[in-house]
């Protein structure tokens, strides 16, 4: 379930922990600090219910803006997990091999 609702005066999206990391949400959630103050709050079982409030200094930015940019670098970082995650084996032979003072290989 991912959707826009407006709630008590505030702009709040539902996203389905299901389709989303939570870590990619907190991690946008983290990057819009400056443009809209962002709360995460459990919704359900797989639900989580992220709360902007756009009052003083934030008052003047457009709602609808920064929840399209949210859910724009929202697939960003989830796609950033899923790379980091399909790549960790290799990263870290890489990793391994930078640091040991062996090769991998031999030389001719």
């Amino acid at each position: 379930m991912n959707g826009i609702i407006r709630e008590e005066g505030n702009f709040c999206l539902l996203l389905s922990t299901s389709v989303y990391s939570a870590e990619a949400i907190k991690k946008t959630a983290y990057k819009f600090a400056d443009r809209a103050s962002v709360v995460l709050r459990p919704a359900g079982e797989a639900t989580l219910k992220v709360v902007f409030n756009f009052v003083g200094r934030h008052a003047s930015n457009n709602a609808e803006q920064v929840l399209s940019d949210f859910c724009n670098e929202l697939l960003d970082q989830d796609l950033r997990e899923i790379v980091k995650r399909e790549t960790g084996p290799l990263r870290n032979v890489i990793l391994a091999h930078a640091f040991s003072r062996t090769q991998l290989a031999e030389q001719s």
